[in-house]
């Protein structure tokens, strides 16, 4: 009888054994997390605030914009609430990676409306964002230290002549910014996303961006203290701010 409830004892205690075993394996077990390629998705709805930025630009200055802006019932109204279905959109939270986001091109057009067309230091804030954005050439992606070989590559080839943070307290966006040499050329790039990069022409203390339609320049002093301008002058009445690092 003894030797009975020994060895039934011994089996409840393996079978015990053999489930905290499972449970732990199972515990242990990684879940497995595909990685998902947005690229078609942010295209395609990068394609969408492209097009409603161009309406937007080409009937901005319409007189029958002017007079009605959005307005319920007129001509106009049906962009607006295109602009609001884009920014309700699950996908439209992929345009950072562009970065712009939805409420920024809603913002400019009731900017617009309220303007009669005209332009403004914020409808000039936005406009700036949004061509940079839509005209930026990004470097080819290869996996690398700094995941692009092209910006390691300017690094290697170039000395480091001095890096920012810019700021634009209007859209509460910010970027870094760095600028390197190599004789007498000079380049500047933004380090994240498409690593946009810019030629920059020297002339004493301004450095002007070649090809830029906005006749955009920095002007640098001996300390790296670093100023924004553009065609109308400097672009800290439009809120932005470079700090040197």
């Amino acid at each position: 009888m003894k030797k009975i409830l020994l060895l039934t004892l011994i089996v409840t205690v393996s079978l015990m054994s053999c489930k905290n075993d499972q449970k732990k394996a199972e515990e242990k077990e990684t879940v497995k997390v595909e990685e998902v390629d947005n690229t078609e998705k942010i295209e395609k709805i990068f394609g969408q605030f492209k097009s409603l930025y161009s309406e937007l630009i080409e009937f901005k200055g319409k007189d029958d914009f002017k007079k009605f802006g959005f307005g319920q019932g007129g001509p106009y109204n049906k962009w607006l609430k295109e602009v609001e279905q884009l920014e309700n959109d699950p996908d439209s939270k992929l345009l950072l990676q562009k970065g712009v986001v939805t409420g920024e091109l809603k913002s400019l057009g009731m900017e617009y409306a309220s303007s009669k067309g005209q332009e403004t230091e914020v409808t000039k804030s936005f406009n700036k964002i949004f061509a940079d954005a839509i005209n930026s050439k990004p470097f080819e992606e290869v996996e690398t230290a700094s995941g692009n070989s092209n910006y390691d590559m300017l690094k290697t080839d170039y000395e480091l002549f001095g890096k920012w943070e810019i700021t634009n307290s209007m859209s509460k966006t910010q970027y870094p910014y760095e600028i390197y040499k190599k004789g007498n050329e000079y380049i500047g790039v933004i380090p994240q996303g498409d690593y946009k990069t810019e030629i920059l022409d020297k002339k004493g203390d301004k450095y002007s961006v070649k090809g830029n339609t906005y006749g955009e320049y920095y002007k640098i002093d001996g300390n790296k203290n670093m100023t924004l301008f553009d065609k109308d002058g400097e672009l800290a009445s439009m809120g932005y701010k470079a700090t040197k690092k």
